[in-house]
Order: C-alpha cells, then structure tokens, then sequence
C-alpha cells in the first residue's frame, strides 16, 4: 500500500488504495472511482472530503492521545457510497465536529465514531447530517459510541436536517462506563482489572477498524 505525504492543500485521489500522512492543517481531497484511505494522523486538521458522482470512498481514521481539535466536512454527490469510521482515544481534552452533505440523488452514507476518554479528559462530538430538499433514494446510517474510563467524559450531540421524505435515515449514539459485567466476566477468566479494561478498550476501538489498519495502531 502506498504512503502519500500530503504537502499541499488540495488533493485528488482515483481508484487508490493508500494511507495518507497530512503535512497540512487544512486540506481539501476530491474522491473519484473506488478509493480506500487508511489515515492514522493523529493532528488537528480541517478536512474537506468531496466525494463525485458515481465514486465510493471507505475511510478509516484512527489517533492517540494527540488532536485537540478536527472539522470533518463530506460532500456526496449523485450515485456516490461513502464508509467513514473513525476510531480514538485521548487523555486532553478535544473536539470533533463531523459535517455530512448529502446534496444529490442515491447516496449512501454511512458514518461510524469510536472514542474513549481517558483521565480526566473531556471529549465533544458534533455530528450534523444534512440531506437536501427534492432529493430522493438515499441511505444516511450514524452511529456514535463514546466510552468513559477513569474520570473522562464523552459528550455527543448528534442532529440531522433532513429535508426530503424519500430517505432512510437511521441514528444511534451511545456514552457509557465499562459494564461491570464485562469485567466480571474476564476477572473469572483469571485476567487481571488492568489487563481486562485494555482488552474491552482494544476491541471497542478496533470494531470498526478492518485488519490492515489495526496492524497500525
């Protein structure tokens, strides 16, 4: 798999399968054909992703204990299928504001977050999902999970402006504790509390992850 450095603010990919390493904090990439994107920059940006007719992206994103602050803006037009996960974990305090467009007909979005806040960090997720007036057949899927570990706090605040009655549009958003089941569990297992929440964090954050990235993190 290619490494693409990006070094300028403005990049398009075709029918690519590569891993990009961000050297801008602002960055606008423009998807055309079938492109997959395994992205493991763990600084702040602002990412502008505009996916063309008749394109399909799949991106996965993962970072640790880096960003303070990322601004994801996706636009989908006619016939374009997007898979966007992101999975993270932090001890700072940090931001996350997702922006999905979808301004045409027959798009399929689906948007999957994975966080955990570690220590006493306080994590804030935006999400704002926008589906045009006079649009139709489209499918528009978010789920957002955030975990609290220690005295961390995850804060979601999801919302969706749809403006046409011809889309399946489904939402879920969840923010809870370690389930002293799980624990229980893995304790009878003879895995010790520290080991045991490591492999309950692992398998959260790597849920959405496929192998080849997760041989990253």
């Amino acid at each position: 798999m290619n490494t693409i450095e990006v070094n300028d603010s403005k990049l398009s990919l075709k029918d690519e399968i590569c891993k990009l390493d961000y050297k801008k904090s602002e960055v606008e990439l423009e998807i055309n054909g079938n492109v997959s994107i395994y992205d493991i920059n763990s600084d702040d940006i602002e990412l502008n992703i505009k996916v063309n007719k008749d394109s399909n992206l799949i991106y996965y994103m993962y970072s640790d204990n880096e960003f303070k602050n990322k601004v994801i803006t996706i636009e989908n037009y006619k016939n374009s299928s997007v898979k966007f996960n992101y999975s993270f974990i932090n001890d700072k305090d940090s931001k996350l504001e997702i922006n999905n467009n979808l301004l045409e007909d027959n798009i399929n979005s689906d948007i999957k977050v994975r966080s955990v806040a570690k220590k006493d960090s306080n994590i804030t997720i935006t999400s704002n999902g926008y589906v045009k007036k006079d649009t139709k057949d489209s499918i528009f899927n978010e789920d957002l999970r955030g975990l609290n570990l220690d005295e961390g706090i995850v804060k979601i605040y999801p919302d969706m402006f749809i403006d046409t009655n011809e889309v399946i549009a489904n939402h879920n958003s969840t923010i809870g504790n370690i389930s002293s089941d799980y624990m229980f569990y893995l304790n009878t297992k003879g895995i010790d509390n520290r080991n045991a929440k490591k492999l309950i964090v692992n398998g959260f954050i790597n849920s959405i992850l496929d192998d080849e990235i997760k041989k990253d993190i």
